[in-house]
């Protein structure tokens, strides 16, 4: 097992850290080393490694060198909530140390313990176990999600976290704002969808600690039996609101409901197994773990890939602009466009 997988075309393999950062990991892990720095890949956002030592192995992330936003690439929000969650039942990487940009290097730093577990991309990976359905997975990543719904965020310290208050309404503003911010072409679904979810907004839900960005290519899944989720990992969007929208994303990738061709189909390949649970009984069993009722949910899918387009189009912006360079960089050429109109269809069914 693997905690992530290794880069399929990471630039430069195994890497020894400048002097200042192989000094500072040397005083938070309490090992002199030697260390060395492997890529993996996933974190799109951030860039996310292997450190390793003799003493033993741990993940660090680091901001890319050309930014997508300041909240895409928060790894000081990623601490605190990490932090926070430290012993209170949810699958969360322990972390161990979080510098800011400019303390020990120019880009902010965060280690934190290496877990074991599978992500699930676009294939099974390898030694994944035959007979493991995609549907202990998923059901898996929904406990996984009540768990992390079910903390009290004012016990666990995190009052002033995010701004519950309103969250819902402020979602449309917020990614258009981003959008605009790395506008490159016109989309016009865009700006029929934000005005459809303004048009269809539900009363919010009581909120609850969010991840932002949940998928199952977020969680780490140890097969079982039974499958579990050992870490949900990529924290940097977490925030309080409105629980239902980590809800709405999981369920906006999964399921065979939708026609080709479909957008990010690395993320959501094994989902659409046609033996995989709908989207219904996810969402019955996250109620049934929870007691928070689900209905609505065509607005929280809507909201997902309005939001997730709004983003990932600033990496498909840094593609143009030159900053960076990889497959799935290319691929947001057809992916935004993609999602929106997968957003589309699941406005019309709503």
């Amino acid at each position: 097992m693997t905690g992530q997988a290794p880069a399929a075309a990471a630039p430069v393999g195994p890497v020894v850290p400048e002097p200042a950062l192989r000094d500072w990991l040397a005083d938070c892990l309490g090992t002199a080393g030697p260390f060395t720095i492997r890529p993996l890949s996933g974190g799109n956002s951030n860039e996310t490694a292997l450190l390793t030592a003799p003493a033993g192995r741990w993940i660090l992330r680091r901001p890319p060198a050309a930014a997508i936003s300041a909240t895409a690439n928060d790894l000081g929000r990623e601490f605190r909530v990490l932090s926070a969650l430290a012993g209170r039942g949810v699958p969360a990487p322990r972390p161990v140390a979080y510098a800011p940009a400019g303390e020990v290097t120019p880009r902010s730093c965060l280690v934190m313990e290496f877990s074991e577990g599978y992500p699930l991309t676009d294939r099974w990976p390898d030694g994944w176990p035959a007979g493991v359905p995609i549907g202990d997975a998923g059901r898996a990543a929904v406990e996984a999600l009540a768990a992390l719904h079910g903390v009290d965020y004012t016990a666990a310290g995190l009052d002033g976290f995010g701004r519950p208050a309103g969250y819902l309404e402020r979602q449309v503003a917020r990614w258009r704002g981003q959008y605009e911010q790395n506008h490159v072409r016109d989309l016009p679904l865009f700006a029929e969808l934000g005005d459809w979810l303004e048009a269809s907004r539900p009363a919010q839900a009581a909120p609850a600690i969010l991840h932002g960005d949940y998928h199952l290519d977020n969680c780490l899944i140890q097969p079982g039996p039974p499958a579990r989720v050992s870490a949900i990992i990529d924290w940097e969007l977490a925030t309080i609101g409105d629980p239902l929208v980590d809800l709405g994303l999981l369920l906006a990738f999964w399921g065979p409901e939708r026609a080709e061709p479909i957008a990010m189909p690395a993320v959501q390949a094994l989902t659409r197994d046609p033996a995989a649970p709908s989207r219904r009984e996810l969402a019955d069993y996250y109620t049934s773990l929870t007691g928070r009722p689900t209905r609505g949910l065509g607005f929280y899918m809507v909201l997902a890939f309005f939001k997730l387009a709004a983003i990932v189009e600033g990496a498909y912006a840094r593609f143009l602009a030159g900053d960076v360079d990889s497959p799935y960089a290319r691929a947001l050429a057809r992916d935004v466009p993609a999602l929106l109109a997968d957003a589309a269809r699941m406005a019309e069914s709503a």
